[in-house]
């Protein structure tokens, strides 16, 4: 069985993550308290892959975790576009009117905020993240307080649901990469990572976005992040997509874009995780990876 190490643990959005990877593929799922503890586990080889968020749709990418990925020259096998779906949860047999306080990841609270203003009086605490205070509340029967996290969580750690979707803009998702020290191949790929960085020729970063646009490489993202040990120059994180999985036209465009660059190279070939927006179900919120 292989083994996936997540950030938080068990009923988190992580775990969520792994579970629609590999859906019915059993896995052992282990956790780690930090992102930075999440890769020394993989980069040492104690577990097979790492799932790690990269970017949120409202909060925007998660700059350390791309400088994680270029220190430690890791690979992607996968990415999932995972819905950010927030819930109130509490113990069983709860009432919405006995919650005094509600603890859960700061960020939660954030993309709760209109739903938390409507209850002014219940005291807010910024935890380590969403899962940990679910389960917390289970074991230690807390009752007045509620958490705000998944689905999962509240079936995890035998939790009520007092509301749904609480969150305030419905389409929140968090995109996940599925992470390995070595190139992991994907038949029939349709997307592929690239890492790169040039000169300072003026035009070099402009002449690398034309042959991608020129080879029928549909760019979906394009991250800058700092080189290390150098002053104001940056590689950059590339997602392109294949359209109509052109193989030909992506090879050639590899073979010139290492043409105008100092250094390239293919940090992952996989399948697009396609968005798919759901209309609202349970409270009304505004439409348009909380960690």
């Amino acid at each position: 069985m292989k083994s996936v190490i997540i950030q938080g643990i068990k009923g988190s959005f992580h775990h969520e993550a792994v579970e629609r990877f590999f859906k019915d593929q059993p896995v052992e799922i282990v956790d780690s308290p930090t992102f930075n503890s999440l890769v020394k586990q993989v980069v040492d080889g104690n577990v097979d892959y790492g799932m790690m968020a990269m970017e949120n749709s409202i909060a925007g990418s998660i700059l350390p975790n791309y400088s994680l990925m270029t220190k430690k020259k890791l690979y992607v096998g996968g990415e999932i576009a995972l819905p950010i779906r927030h819930h109130l949860l509490a113990l069983k047999g709860q009432k919405l009117d006995q919650i005094q306080e509600v603890r859960t990841h700061a960020m939660a609270l954030l993309q709760c905020g209109d739903f938390l203003e409507k209850h002014e009086h219940w005291r807010r605490l910024a935890m380590d993240d969403t899962a940990t205070c679910a389960k917390n509340i289970q074991l230690n029967q807390l009752h007045g307080v509620a958490g705000i996290g998944s689905s999962l969580a509240a079936k995890m750690y035998g939790l009520d649901i007092l509301e749904s979707n609480i969150h305030d803009v419905y389409d929140n998702f968090t995109r996940f990469f599925l992470i390995s020290t070595k190139p992991m191949k994907v038949e029939n790929f349709d997307k592929a990572t690239l890492y790169f960085f040039t000169d300072h020729q003026k035009g070099r970063l402009s002449k690398v976005l034309q042959i991608l646009a020129d080879h029928e490489l549909n760019l979906t993202k394009i991250q800058s992040v700092p080189i290390s040990g150098s002053v104001f120059q940056y590689s950059f994180h590339v997602n392109v997509v294949l359209v109509n999985k052109n193989y030909d036209l992506y090879y050639q465009a590899l073979e010139k874009v290492k043409q105008v660059t100092q250094h390239l190279s293919v940090i992952g070939e996989y399948k697009e995780d396609k968005l798919i927006i759901e209309k609202p179900i349970g409270n009304p919120v505004q439409t348009s990876v909380v960690l």
